[in-house]
């Protein structure tokens, strides 16, 4: 399915995978084992929740370090409000009046992810950045190559004008080295 020595490289989770490599996977792989139960089609639509989430946060991460590329405060703002009101009201809407909503059980599943970022990021609380980060390693290997390309392609097409092309390749950077730790057929 993927291989764990290329997935250990990525600079996010290398410490994790150094400081306990059997451990790391196995939590990774109880995440997988949960997301892999998840019907097809709300499959497609985590994976532009997915993506959306860390284009914003190259977005964000840009304005806080001052990127030469980064938009005005005002635009960040946008990007953040956007992006966060999908999260807290479980759907995404786009520009074209369309919103995707999810079942009850996933929107139960996002709130549990916001809660586990919030955890590990916000209130700092020990272990949970490692469980974020497994969890998220767990994501971008189910949803696999096909499904994140689709999800990375309807993020260019319509919300261009929000991110940028700029932060959008952003995003796709960041996805990259875990689409190319799964084997070809994935």
């Amino acid at each position: 399915m993927f291989n764990w020595q290329q997935l250990a490289q990525i600079k996010e989770l290398k410490d994790y995978f150094e400081t306990d490599f059997q451990g790391f996977s196995k939590r990774i792989e109880h995440h997988i084992y949960e997301i892999q139960k998840i019907d097809s089609k709300e499959l497609d639509k985590l994976a532009l929740l997915r993506v959306l989430e860390v284009t914003n946060g190259c977005t964000q991460w840009g304005f806080r370090r001052k990127d030469e590329q980064c938009l005005s405060v005002e635009q960040t703002r946008e990007c953040m409000r956007k992006v966060i009101g999908f999260i807290q009201n479980k759907k995404i809407d786009l520009p074209s009046g369309e919103s995707i909503h999810f079942t009850s059980s996933i929107e139960q599943l996002i709130e549990e992810g916001r809660k586990l970022y919030q955890d590990a990021f916000k209130k700092k609380i020990p272990d949970q950045k490692k469980e974020y980060y497994a969890y998220s390693t767990a994501q971008f290997l189910v949803y696999g190559r096909p499904r994140l390309t689709a999800a990375i392609q309807l993020v260019k097409q319509d919300f261009d004008s929000l991110f940028t092309t700029y932060y959008i390749e952003k995003g796709r950077n960041y996805i990259a080295p875990y689409l190319e730790a799964l084997l070809p057929e994935n």
